[in-house]
């Protein structure tokens, strides 16, 4: 326990805790690293002989784009299983997410349609007003237009 140490009359070092060991690691005796042969790796050996496997070339990043497209579209489409595999409780609440987000998606079809009419609507008044009026100013956003 550190409170029945005494620290005064030691002299100006503080008191070795009791974890700390007495004689210094054995590595720093002057052990030498340990010594591993370097390993080639096989990628690195055929990049040597010049044989790569993906070339740079445009014509080799199209034939491996095409055979990862392929690949891709025999599984567009089929099922994982994940969805059938759900407790029927959580089935049921994922048919009603996907009810609301096709609520959503209507009215927001709507919203865009409103909004295009209202711009057109807002560019014909202003076109007419200056039409009629060339010296009045072009109306401010959120003013009425009448």
């Amino acid at each position: 326990m550190s409170s029945n140490v005494p620290i005064a009359g030691h002299g100006i070092t503080a008191p070795t805790p009791q974890n700390t060991p007495l004689n210094t690691a054995p590595i720093a005796q002057g052990l030498s690293k340990p010594t591993v042969p370097v390993i080639a790796e096989d990628d690195e050996q055929e990049q040597e002989n010049g044989e790569d496997m993906v070339s740079d070339s445009p014509e080799a990043q199209a034939l491996l784009l095409g055979m990862v497209q392929k690949r891709l579209a025999g599984l567009n489409g089929q099922s994982s299983g994940y969805i059938e595999s759900l407790p029927l409780a959580q089935k049921i609440s994922l048919e009603g997410i996907k009810g609301l987000q096709v609520q959503q998606d209507e009215l927001q079809a709507k919203l865009k349609r409103e909004i295009t009419q209202l711009e057109k609507k807002v560019s014909l008044s202003i076109t007419t007003s200056t039409l009629i009026n060339p010296s009045e100013s072009v109306p401010r956003l959120g003013t009425a237009l009448i």
